[in-house]
């Protein structure tokens, strides 16, 4: 398909070459006159070289090559002049031998059978002229055919990559887009229309009136300056927004465009392609939340615990500021596992997660890093009071008993809490200091709380 000639590729060129068949005109028609006249004396003068005898013999190759050569007409001009020629100029020496009467029948005779031969070269040069238009006819149409048959496919392979390339946006479901720059308006596809919320139909829209009011306002500004940029730039446009569909959906959408210029190289419009990247943003989205979150309770798992650990020791750092770190463990959570099943154990453990994420507030941090251990961050709030009424609001709602598959079950938490700066200034040395507080808590009778230090 790649090789196939398009339309507008058809070279017309050639093809005028090939009908511009040279005509075959009479031979030497411009002088055939001339001809004529020069042959009677060329013959003359050769007949005045030859004894006496045959007076015609000069003459009537004379005659027939003028008929070959120049055509009928002057070819008649030369057989006249050359019977007045022989009567005036070469029977008179040749009337003792052969006597008047024989010279003018051997005249007539002269005239009949050039006249006969005249015929036949004439039907002759008619016949071989009409071989000739027949030849260049068949080329006609040879040639016409052949470009017919050129145009054809040209047709036929420019409609089987259109229906390809329609295929093709159907199956990634893409939508095809215009934009004016002089107007500001743009021509929606159907499928760029529905990715949009505009319906199911082809549309064309004002960009600041119908489309903005559309997309996320984080995105809109961007996308339009990604645009002029595009356009002032004459370079490719690449763009990523968010479109508020009126079912309250939202959807992402990537545009793809190239500039369009007129023949003063000024930019006239943006052509290009959308497709709806939604499922592809989920995707990442929840890989990235995966990677940052336990796939059990769905809290923060230890990568961004240690992240928003760091963030606020390096806030301590720089403006003196304080928080709370609390390590938390579950008591009797192995002998709940070992007793149920581990899927009881699990769902013990998404439970107490709840519970202890409606304790705290939104502005804190709670994660697991590993099997029934918690950690939280508690920040910007009056310590130590504040951490030691959240711990034992903790505790308090953790000890609540819990129905699992028909067990009551209960279970205690201790918990260890450390004060940063004054019992860490470094992430490592702070969260130890935490771990050392739960464990004496643990060995205090559990179900209770210990500050570091």
């Amino acid at each position: 398909m790649s090789g196939a000639p398009s339309i507008e590729h058809v070279d017309r060129a050639n093809v005028d070459r090939t009908l511009s068949i040279e005509r075959r005109e009479p031979r030497a028609a411009r002088y055939g006159y001339t001809i004529a006249i020069a042959a009677v004396l060329c013959a003359l003068a050769a007949r005045a070289a030859l004894p006496p005898g045959l007076p015609f013999i000069t003459f009537y190759p004379a005659v027939i090559l003028t008929a070959y050569f120049c055509g009928l007409r002057p070819a008649l001009v030369c057989t006249i002049l050359s019977g007045v020629a022989v009567w005036y100029a070469v029977l008179p020496s040749n009337l003792p031998a052969t006597g008047a009467s024989s010279a003018a029948i051997a005249l007539i005779l002269f005239g009949i059978v050039v006249g006969i031969n005249l015929i036949l070269i004439e039907k002759m040069r008619r016949a071989s002229d009409a071989n000739a238009a027949l030849a260049q006819s068949t080329r006609r149409l040879m040639v016409e055919l052949q470009r017919e048959t050129s145009l054809r496919m040209a047709h036929e392979q420019l409609a089987e990559k259109t229906l390809l390339l329609d295929l093709a946006l159907q199956a990634a479901d893409a939508g095809t887009w215009r934009y004016c720059v002089r107007t500001g308006r743009a021509q929606l596809s159907e499928q760029m229309a529905r990715h949009h919320g505009f319906g199911d139909q082809p549309i064309e829209i004002d960009v600041e009136r119908d489309w903005r009011p559309r997309i996320h306002p984080d995105d809109a500004e961007r996308t339009l300056r990604d645009l002029g940029a595009a356009i002032a730039g004459r370079t490719k446009f690449v763009t990523d927004f968010r479109v508020f569909l009126p079912d309250g959906r939202v959807r992402w959408i990537t545009g793809l465009g190239q500039v369009e210029t007129d023949a003063a190289g000024a930019v006239t419009a943006v052509v290009g392609l959308s497709l709806d990247i939604t499922a592809r943003k989920e995707a990442e989205a929840k890989i990235a939340h995966m990677a940052c979150h336990d796939p059990l309770t769905g809290l923060a798992n230890r990568t961004l615990f240690h992240d928003r650990l760091d963030a606020e020791i390096a806030r301590v750092r720089r403006h003196g500021a304080t928080f709370a770190l609390f390590c938390l463990d579950i008591d009797r959570f192995k002998a709940v596992n070992d007793t149920h099943g581990h899927s009881v154990g699990d769902a013990l453990l998404r439970i107490v997660a709840a519970r202890l994420q409606a304790v705290i507030r939104t502005e804190d941090m709670l994660a697991r890093i590993g099997g029934d251990e918690f950690v939280i961050i508690q920040t910007e709030a009056e310590q130590p009071e504040s951490a030691s009424a959240l711990a034992e609001r903790l505790i308090g709602t953790v000890e609540q008993p819990i129905e699992l598959e028909g067990h009551t079950l209960s279970v205690s938490l201790s918990v260890g809490i450390a004060l940063a700066p004054a019992d860490g200034h470094d992430p490592l040395s702070l969260y130890n200091s935490a771990d050392r507080a739960l464990y004496r808590a643990k060995a205090q009778g559990r179900n209770t709380f210990r500050f570091a230090g």
